[in-house]
């Protein structure tokens, strides 16, 4: 009876322990602060504890990293990730997008003030949100690293433990030439879930329609279209982490893109065969928007998904490959494969129409460069200069079932 009777309290004093955790962790709702967030054009409703803010770290070392994230262990940070959370599931936020709603909302938490109280806070929160972080150290900063499975480039990685971290402190370029980092013992997470960067759709923030009026050469006769794009999803890739060159080509036209561009394209190849359809898209991207290389009007290497065609006074062939597999894919729906050369990115659509072609697992591809000749509609050739140069296929896309 004594036994059943000691297991029956420490049952009791282990639930008594976990409901004040969870008080502390929620704490007083008497204290809550609530305030509207613009996250690009979208108000977000954010809820927080005042109490969950800690002090700024004097120095940076394992142990005062590990004090600061005992007392955020203490403090009521949970009920800002619940708003957060909330908030990654409404507006449909990709991982990426959720850290950047996490760090602006925290931003303002701080007053813009404590710069590693806030980094070693939004650490905590992608921990409690099941991510894999570790934390790096150097001088005055911390830099928060999560474990991705995905392909990025120019962001700093550092492999620990068999897995890779990207820096998303340093996604902006502004950590080049660092030295050495140190990392911070302790791996709350070590099993946690892989952090993603890929848009397979766009969230649902509010919408910034821009109207563009666009006109390009097919066959000899000028067309005009007036186009509406979403000005939110350009935004959102203004400093967005370069990620595989495939995932801009598989990045979705927005809705308002959608609705505005698609319909004015098939009223034009209403009653066209496959081949003037083809030549009519490559038409389009070819000669609807002007050229200039990113480095000569970026000053940097800037990758563009489809809405930025449209966003931009300018772009390459790589925006342009992205545009013309988006227009392929959701107007006729036709294999494709994606071609880089060395210094050229170009498209390749499965069909057994005539002209310069290869054979890829099975499937015949006729070579259709979105990019050029700039007022050409002819199809089914190599990219000029391109004739005797290899290439690789970095991705194709089969129709849909």
């Amino acid at each position: 009876m004594k036994i059943v009777l000691a297991r029956l309290t420490a049952l009791v004093l282990c639930l008594l322990a976990f409901a004040n955790t969870n008080l502390t962790n929620l704490g007083n709702p008497a204290n809550y602060q609530r305030f509207s967030l613009p996250f690009y054009a979208q108000p977000v409703a954010v809820t927080y504890d005042p109490a969950m803010v800690v002090r700024e770290p004097a120095s940076l070392s394992n142990a005062s990293i590990r004090a600061t994230y005992n007392q955020l262990e203490r403090r009521p940070t949970q009920v800002l990730l619940n708003h957060l959370l909330a908030a990654k599931g409404q507006f449909q936020l990709n991982d990426y997008l959720f850290f950047k709603l996490a760090r602006t909302t925290l931003n303002t938490i701080y007053q813009g003030q404590s710069p590693r109280a806030q980094e070693i806070t939004l650490y905590k929160l992608l921990i409690d949100s099941g991510f894999d972080a570790r934390l790096t150290f150097r001088g005055d900063r911390v830099f928060i690293n999560v474990y991705t499975t995905e392909d990025l480039f120019e962001v700093p990685i550092i492999e620990a433990d068999g897995r890779a971290y990207a820096n998303l402190s340093c996604v902006d370029g502004d950590c080049k030439g660092r030295q050495r980092l140190f990392i911070f013992n302790d791996h709350p997470n070590p099993r946690g879930k892989s952090f993603g960067f890929q848009l397979p759709s766009w969230p649902a923030l509010a919408e910034q329609p821009v109207e563009k009026a666009l006109s390009f050469n097919f066959h000899g006769i000028t067309q005009h279209l007036k186009v509406t794009f979403d000005k939110t999803m350009v935004d959102i890739m203004t400093d967005y982490p370069f990620i595989h060159e495939y995932c801009y080509l598989d990045t979705p036209l927005s809705p308002t893109l959608s609705r505005s561009l698609l319909p004015q394209l098939e009223r034009y190849m209403q009653h066209m065969d496959t081949q003037q359809q083809l030549e009519l898209l490559a038409s389009f991207t070819r000669s609807a928007f002007a050229y200039k290389e990113d480095n000569e009007y970026f000053g940097r290497s800037k990758p563009m998904v489809p809405e930025e065609v449209f966003g931009y006074s300018y772009s390459d062939c790589e925006d342009r490959s992205a545009l013309f597999f988006a227009l392929v894919r959701d107007l006729l729906d036709l294999p494709m494969a994606v071609i880089a050369y060395d210094d050229h990115l170009t498209v390749a659509v499965g069909s057994d129409m005539p002209g310069d072609s290869f054979n890829y697992k099975g499937q015949r591809y006729i070579f259709i460069d979105p990019t050029g000749p700039r007022n050409s509609s002819r199809i089914g050739v190599v990219p000029p200069g391109y004739e005797d140069k290899s290439f690789t296929v970095i991705g194709t896309y089969n129709q849909a079932k």
